[in-house]
Order: C-alpha cells, then structure tokens, then sequence
C-alpha cells in the first residue's frame, strides 16, 4: 500500500511538473461557474487533477481547430470537478478528447418507441464513445461559459458519460461504493426518469432539460450537469437525486453556494 501510495505520488509530481498550469490561466478557471464557490483546497486539488488529466489524455482539434494551451486547459479543468474526489481513474479507457470548431453531424441507430431501429443523421455539441474518445463542440463549451450556472456544461456531460461507463457500461448507474446502495441509487433515479416522463406526456415543462427524458443514460448526464453548474435547480426539482449525486460525488455544491461570500 505504501509503495502504490508513493507510485501516485510519483505519477502527481511528474505530471505537474510536465504539464505546470500556469497562474494567469488558472486565475480564469478559478472563477468559472462550476469552480467559483469550491474552497482554497478544493481549488489547490482541482489544478493538480488537471495536470493528470493534460498529461494523461491527448486533446485534438480537428476540421482546422487550433487548440492552444488555454482551451485544453479550460476543458481538462472542467472535465475534472466530478472527479474532484472520485480521482483520475474514473476516466481510465480512452486517451483522447476530439474538439470540434461547431457542433458536428454524426450517423446512428436509434430505436423508435415500437423498437423499430432508423438510421439518423443527428447534430451534436458532443458524444461520448465507450473504450473511445469524448468528441466536443469548442463553439458550444464557449457558450457554456456564457451563461454560467444555468444548468448546462457540455463538458460535464460527456465526462459524466464516462463515469457512468465503468459500471458495466453506461446504464445511468455508475459504480457506487460499498459504503452506499446501488439498489437505493436506481429507485431513485428510476422514480425521478419516470416522472419526467409522465410530466412530459401531459405537457407540464420541467425545470431542467428536457433532453434528460432520452434516456436513463442521458439523465444521469443531464442531472450531473445541472448538480455542478445549477445545483439549487436540480435540488428544487429532484431534491432525492441530488442527494443521491452528492453522496455519490462526495461533494455538495448547495453546501458550498450557502458559504460563498457573496451569499
């Protein structure tokens, strides 16, 4: 255990010293929506994750993106707040984030309500691949900074998407820990998916976005965004599922709001 712990150690120091993140860049990211309220030591840990992560994973622009330092910073630090305490191993299985300049097309299946598959050709801000790379829209990450804490980070979203990934693959159920009940984690979000669904049939707009209905996959991914970026939101809405995230992420952004000093 001491020789892992020293590895880690190792495997830290040498990223940070690969990939520094310099005082000017970070002083932007410090002040994001999503990292704004975290503590002096939530912020310290968040910059370390972040050099791992740029150490660790290539970032490619592609259709004449140029990805200087200070965008893969500003991803790389954003994909790291759900894993403020989970760690960097919750993104092991790919090495690659993909940038588009816009929103790009891609070709799927998708299964009607009959379960008859049609093949469509869909506009996208990201995707998620399993054992494959996270694929992102620079335009639309852009305008996610815009309007912060409203409830949408496509960063979060596609990361979320990995996260959910290494339980059996993306389920909407990521790994829970020992300590909590995966049987409790799947009543709950199951009644929340449900809901919406019900609230969608009778034409009552919820409060969060209506893309959550999609799928169970794509809630889980919906309610983490607005967890970090809208949390107050989220807990108005599904006050069960925040908890369930809270206690899941081990972090508490409502707790973290009602401390800020500008509260």
């Amino acid at each position: 255990m001491n020789f892992l712990r020293k590895f880690e150690n190792w495997r830290i120091l040498r990223a940070r010293k690969k990939y520094p993140v310099p005082y000017l860049a970070w002083s932007y990211v410090r002040h994001l929506g999503c990292v704004k309220n975290f503590s002096s030591t939530e912020k310290a840990r968040l910059r370390t994750l972040t050099s791992v992560l740029l150490s660790q994973k290539r970032f490619v622009g592609v259709q004449g993106l140029i990805l200087t330092e200070d965008m893969k910073l500003i991803i790389a630090s954003q994909a790291c707040v759900p894993i403020l305490k989970l760690g960097v191993n919750f993104y092991s299985g790919f090495v690659q984030v993909t940038v588009y300049p816009t929103a790009f097309w891609t070709i799927r299946d998708v299964a009607d309500e009959a379960g008859v598959v049609h093949r469509e050709k869909l506009l996208l801000s990201g995707e998620s691949w399993s054992r494959g790379p996270v694929i992102l829209s620079w335009e639309d990450i852009e305008h996610d900074m815009q309007r912060d804490n409203e409830g949408h980070n496509v960063i979060i979203h596609e990361f979320s998407h990995k996260i959910d990934m290494q339980n059996r693959g993306a389920n909407g159920t990521p790994p829970i820990p020992q300590s909590s009940s995966e049987e409790e984690w799947n009543e709950v979000f199951e009644h929340a998916y449900k809901n919406l669904l019900m609230r969608l049939r009778h034409h009552h707009k919820p409060s969060i976005n209506v893309y959550a209905a999609k799928s169970r996959v794509e809630f889980f991914a919906v309610v983490s965004e607005y967890f970090f970026t809208s949390p107050a939101q989220l807990y108005d809405e599904y006050r069960q599922v925040y908890k369930e995230l809270a206690g899941f992420y081990q972090q508490d952004p409502m707790g973290r709001l009602a401390n800020a000093p500008d509260q």
